[in-house]
């Protein structure tokens, strides 16, 4: 009797510690190495309806991958948009995508979230198929990553601010 208890804490645990390290692994990827076909245009359609390409006319890219239902994901989308912001202001030749790796969410679902977060003029899409995340290497949510003009991600991190995104972008030739 005391065997099959000892057993069943130890598979317990065991179980426990596969949980928590797959839940770590899903917390964010900062590993900079591009997906297998980099170089190669990727496109996916927003939810207004819009053909974005990836890079963006030759410009770097950054692309930010969240869901709604994300809550670390707020202050990413919401950086994102304070950059998309700035860039606009100073004319840098940039593009900027927020990408809703939830395929369940709604247009209108997002629509309201990048309002919240005030970041409604980004344009935003959703991984249908996780085409872009598979395509980009993205396995977690809040991920962003910067695309040089040739299609190259050149910088990946969880959650960086405004200065951190524009100063990426810059160094990817905007």
């Amino acid at each position: 009797m005391t065997l099959t208890r000892t057993r069943r804490a130890t598979l317990s645990v065991a179980g426990l510690l596969l949980a928590g390290s797959l839940a770590l692994t899903a917390c964010g990827n900062t590993d900079a190495t591009p997906a297998a076909d980099a170089g190669t245009p990727a496109a996916v359609t927003s939810i207004d309806g819009q053909m974005v390409s990836l890079p963006a006319s030759g410009k770097p890219t950054a692309v930010f991958f969240f869901s709604v239902g994300c809550g670390e994901c707020v202050e990413g989308v919401r950086s994102l948009g304070e950059a998309a912001t700035a860039a606009e202001k100073s004319g840098a030749g940039t593009s900027f995508l927020a990408v809703d790796m939830d395929p369940g969410e709604s247009k209108e679902t997002i629509e309201g979230f990048m309002e919240y977060v005030d970041a409604e003029h980004v344009p935003a899409a959703i991984d249908e198929g996780a085409a872009l995340s598979q395509r980009f290497d993205v396995a977690a949510l809040s991920t962003l990553i910067v695309i040089d003009g040739d299609g190259k991600v050149t910088f990946r991190a969880t959650e960086p601010d405004a200065k951190t995104i524009t100063a990426e972008l810059v160094k990817a030739g905007a």
